[in-house]
């Protein structure tokens, strides 16, 4: 049987999804592998100190996942990477500045396709909308106690506010999965950051000629400044040499 290096589990509501964490991390250091069977439940219930209801639970969950398959009469297995239904993001992504600028990349070339529809499906109202937020942004600079915050907040809202105008509901998920995922991270980032004034009004500057682009419903020239923006908005985290980590 698989040696999984588990700890007891606290009573809590969330109990199998502690599990779901613990067998995926698991997977992700390499104590499990694809093709590996599973400790029956009974077995997991022992190691994890919890009811076999508890387990069922999480294994339902990672089966929806596709992370595990059942065989019949066989038992539980991890699925081949080929043959997972469900994009999970570990924990451990979280922890680490080079990871979180991976996720971050992977979002912005889903917005920065997305802006160029936006730029074909906007109307008059979209607009009014996004120059609303790019108002906003403006404002913020001059709060010294919670500005970094709400220019950070209306960022936000003008990549949802863009996904939305460009009417395609997988890419807004998708989108939100990932902002929703790194989200407090990034916040933290933004609020820490002693030139965040100074940045912020560079990148405001980017973001209005995205919403310029998209005002004259312009494509290409969306796509270029919404590449424009959201790389040096990477590059400038990547740049903070006072985060080694966060």
């Amino acid at each position: 049987m698989i040696n999984l290096k588990v700890k007891s589990l606290e009573r809590s509501p969330s109990l199998p999804e502690e599990i779901v964490a613990s067998l995926t991390g698991a997977l992700h250091k390499g104590e499990l592998r694809p093709g590996d069977r599973l400790p029956s439940e009974t077995a997991l219930a022992n190691e994890f100190g919890v009811a076999r209801t508890v387990v069922r639970e999480a294994i339902s969950q990672l089966k929806y996942d596709g992370v595990v398959q059942s065989r019949v009469g066989v038992g539980a297995f991890i699925a081949q990477p080929q043959e997972r239904t469900a994009f999970r993001i570990s924990p451990a992504c979280f922890q680490k500045r080079r990871e979180l600028l991976k996720l971050l990349r992977l979002r912005n070339g889903v917005v920065i396709e997305v802006a160029a529809d936006a730029a074909v499906a906007r109307s008059n109202r979209d607009i009014v909308r996004m120059e609303a937020i790019l108002k906003q942004m403006r404002e913020a600079i001059s709060d010294r106690e919670r500005g970094a915050e709400r220019h950070f907040e209306a960022e936000r809202q003008l990549i949802h506010t863009i996904a939305k105008v460009a009417d395609n509901e997988h890419a807004l998920n998708f989108i939100m999965l990932i902002d929703g995922q790194i989200a407090e991270k990034l916040r933290s980032v933004a609020v820490k950051n002693t030139k965040a004034t100074e940045l912020a009004t560079v990148a405001i500057e980017e973001q209005a000629r995205l919403v310029e682009a998209i005002k004259r419903g312009d494509p290409a020239a969306a796509r270029d400044k919404a590449r424009e923006h959201y790389d040096n908005a990477a590059q400038r985290l990547a740049d903070r040499a006072d985060l080694a980590d966060v």
